[in-house]
């Protein structure tokens, strides 16, 4: 059993609670998972044990017997049921139904993005099991595609979302705890989270939204480099709409991303399932039947946005430009477009409080006037605010951050290898998507950093050599899509043949990890 922040981290065969471990599942920030069996019943069940740093949380530790008892009572097929929950030896845990399959997150690394039918089938389940949640009481405030379990095969499969209530909801009536941290992910994080606002359901309702961009177009909404600009993005920044970024993605689903991931809680749909049924209508060109209303009760029941302190008014007169409309009908879904002095306000002060606290999360342009509306025809060249220029790193912190994006990038094609044992000489779909995925944000990664002016010539090359790789990878996955074995074999042959070239350049730069000289 080794240590783990104070507390020792099971191993295969060790028993907790009655439970004996089978083997270990995964890790967040909220615990470790493990594949267990329940004494007496003989039932294979996912075990959580939940982090000490969320377990010493005061609220959290109040709150975690009367949430477990409330998750616990929820039955729905797009819910993973919780079993029980306790606390042994001062570390609580939650034992789950195992789903034996993949999860949403693994199954983007894979493909990269989903056809526009499958991914909107997925968020209408997702959306109804939220709307279960929500209707006893809890938020998810974790809304991501790793807490998106699948079952079945590809274009028919059955969704389950977990991970929420006892794991996530530290009850408190913000977004923030009482560390200055917030619950959640970064790239699926409503404004009111950020700044630490009162919260309720909506803010699944905008996670769902960023969901759906993620899953239409392989991309988070806001690819910000560094935390505090994804921080700003999400409070100040207009929604993308997908078919911009995804020509294939029908237009009509732009409206639904946009009003899903509105700045203002009272214009995004009132429940999750209605961003579904919203999603699915738009998509099969009809209306939806069901009136929207919210489905949220207790807790998760609709909020009042808190009153503006004398703080707040202060800095919305220092940095206010212009005004907001004032009594003008507003459109849902244009309004989140329409930003201004009040939301710069809260974005100033959110920005502050959140990284002093040392609030983080996960992995991310726009239009940042507030003046403009998507447009009903499609731009031929949509116009992005150019992306800032990064600073240089030194020598070390280059070599450093890229081994880290080789081992990453290693240890993903390493967890699905095995999957396409025949991939690497059939004209094999699944394995080109899978090695486009690795490559595309390889080169996205390495793009980000900017060299030392000493090794920006071999940087350079090296950089150019990856983006040679992820071409070629585009290339077998479309002769593959074709069912065409020559040309398949041909991208691969390219990219192997090479493989030496790549190797040296990467010593030339220093990484070790990238060339091979170190494991």
């Amino acid at each position: 059993m080794a240590k783990t922040g104070g507390w020792s981290e099971l191993s295969d065969g060790d028993r907790f609670a009655g439970y004996r471990i089978e083997r270990r599942l995964g890790r967040g920030g909220m615990g470790i998972l493990y594949l267990a069996v329940e004494p007496g019943l003989e039932r294979r069940v996912a075990l959580k044990l939940i982090a000490p740093e969320a377990a010493a949380d005061e609220v959290f530790a109040k709150r975690f017997a009367e949430e477990s008892r409330i998750a616990a009572s929820i039955e729905h097929p797009n819910v993973v049921p919780i079993y029980a929950a306790g606390e042994e030896e001062g570390v609580p845990w939650i034992a789950m139904r195992y789903v034996a399959g993949s999860d949403l997150g693994r199954r983007i690394a894979r493909e990269g993005r989903l056809a526009a039918a499958e991914a909107v089938e997925l968020i209408a389940q997702i959306g109804n099991g939220l709307d279960a949640i929500h209707a006893a009481g809890l938020v998810h405030r974790d809304v991501k595609p790793a807490n998106v379990l699948l079952s079945g095969t590809p274009g028919s499969e059955h969704a389950y979302i977990t991970d929420f209530g006892v794991a996530r909801n530290v009850a408190t009536r913000s977004g923030l705890t009482q560390t200055g941290r917030f619950v959640g992910t970064l790239d699926y994080v409503a404004p009111e989270q950020i700044s630490g606002g009162a919260i309720d359901a909506r803010v699944d309702v905008y996670a769902l939204g960023c969901l759906l961009f993620k899953l239409l177009t392989g991309e988070v909404p806001y690819p910000r480099d560094g935390e505090a600009a994804r921080l700003y993005a999400h409070l100040h920044d207009p929604p993308p709409a997908p078919s911009l970024y995804v020509p294939e993605v029908p237009m009509a689903l732009d409206d639904v991303v946009v009003r899903a991931m509105s700045k203002e809680p009272d214009d995004r749909y009132p429940s999750a399932g209605d961003l579904g049924r919203a999603a699915k209508a738009a998509l099969g060109g009809g209306a939806v039947s069901v009136p929207e209303r919210t489905v949220a009760t207790g807790a998760a029941a609709t909020r009042e946005r808190e009153a503006p302190t004398e703080a707040t008014r202060e800095v919305s007169r220092a940095t206010s430009t212009r005004k907001l409309p004032g009594d003008e009908p507003r459109s849902p879904v244009r309004l989140a477009l329409a930003l201004g002095a009040g939301l710069a306000a809260v974005a100033a002060i959110a920005l502050i409080a959140v990284l002093a606290s040392g609030g983080g999360g996960g992995t991310s342009g726009g239009d940042t006037t507030g003046s403009q509306a998507i447009a009903k025809t499609k731009p031929a060249k949509p116009k992005r605010k150019p992306k800032p220029k990064p600073a240089p790193i030194t020598a070390a912190a280059l070599i450093a951050k890229g081994d880290e994006i080789c081992t990453d990038s290693q240890e993903t094609y390493k967890s699905y290898r095995a999957e396409f044992p025949n991939g690497e000489n059939e004209a094999s779909v699944g394995y080109s998507r899978l090695l486009v995925g690795i490559s595309s944000e390889a080169v996205r990664r390495f793009d980000e950093l900017k060299p030392p002016p000493g090794l920006k010539k071999s940087y350079d090359a090296y950089v150019k050599s990856q983006k040679q790789v992820a071409q070629w990878d585009k290339d077998a996955l479309k002769a593959a899509e074709k069912e065409d074995p020559t040309a398949y074999l041909a991208a691969r042959e390219d990219r192997n043949a090479t493989e030496e070239e790549r190797r040296q350049l990467a010593e030339a730069v220093g990484f070790h990890v990238c060339s091979g000289s170190e494991a």
